[in-house]
């Protein structure tokens, strides 16, 4: 069977459910992270709806710029009852990301992060307090000034994860780095890059992907020119309630984006 039908045979439904109530929090958590890739207006409608359809009750969208786009989205979304979040100054950047809970109280983390391309939030509700952080990282422009700025990036993104650590903390979105061994190699990432990925790891996360599929070949970006990539992950302190980590290749099939969607489920209590 290929990973496709798999894929649709895991999240058959999420399309066709309505949006999640209050009570779905209550058990499990349903997360969907994608990079929507600076929409135009009629984009992100098509997009918006796509979004809400999904059943999920936690969204993290990245490479979101301010402006109608976005508007129309962050409206949508909120007409279906999600709650927003986004990082202060978000208004005044390139790029920022945002996240969306429903059923759940959403607090922002103090202290914020240091770019609006990292927003932090927990997300409570019955079965206790998740710490989502969304992120959108440099891309790689495989030129010295984005060597630096990446490194730069990586390192202060790894230092604040540290001072925020929560014991269930998932860190999901476009990190815009592939894993050490990743398939196929890919010579335009550098050493500093396999370093953040480890450097991640190394706090305690556990790539979600690759826990429920440790010889998965699924890539969210695809370029004939620089090599199909797993640029989108997602990375949980606690993966012992994780039941299911996908790739969603419609969003991307279907030109609403460049990048596939990640969709995780995990359980909440327990």
């Amino acid at each position: 069977m290929s990973d496709d039908v798999m894929q649709g045979l895991l999240f058959a439904g999420f399309g066709d459910q309505p949006a999640v109530d209050d009570r779905v929090a209550d058990t499990e958590l349903r997360l969907c992270t994608i990079n929507i890739n600076r929409p135009s207006p009629g984009r992100a409608q098509r997009l918006a709806d796509w979004l809400a359809a999904t059943g999920c009750n936690a969204i993290v969208l990245t490479e979101v710029q301010a402006g109608p786009a976005c508007d129309l989205i962050r409206t949508t979304l909120d007409a279906h009852g999600y709650l927003l979040q986004t990082a202060p100054g978000w208004r005044d950047q390139r790029f920022h990301t945002i996240v969306a809970a429903k059923g759940f109280r959403l607090d922002a983390v103090e202290p914020p992060g240091f770019d609006p391309r990292i927003t932090a939030v927990d997300l409570s509700s019955a079965g206790g307090t998740i710490r989502l952080v969304g992120v959108y990282a440099p891309t790689n422009g495989m030129t010295p000034d984005s060597s630096q700025r990446r490194r730069a990036f990586q390192q202060q993104f790894t230092a604040y994860l540290a001072d925020i650590f929560h014991p269930r903390l998932c860190v999901t979105g476009d990190l815009n780095v592939v894993e050490p061994g990743h398939r196929p190699h890919l010579p335009n990432f550098e050493d500093h890059d396999y370093a953040f990925y480890r450097g991640l790891l190394n706090l305690g996360l556990q790539d979600a992907y690759r826990n429920c599929h440790p010889d998965g070949t699924d890539h969210s970006w695809i370029s004939p020119r620089f090599g199909s990539q797993r640029l989108d992950h997602a990375l949980l302190a606690d993966s012992s309630a994780l039941s299911s980590c996908v790739y969603d290749h419609a969003p991307r099939l279907q030109e609403l984006t460049d990048h596939s969607a990640l969709q995780l489920v995990a359980g909440l209590t327990g």
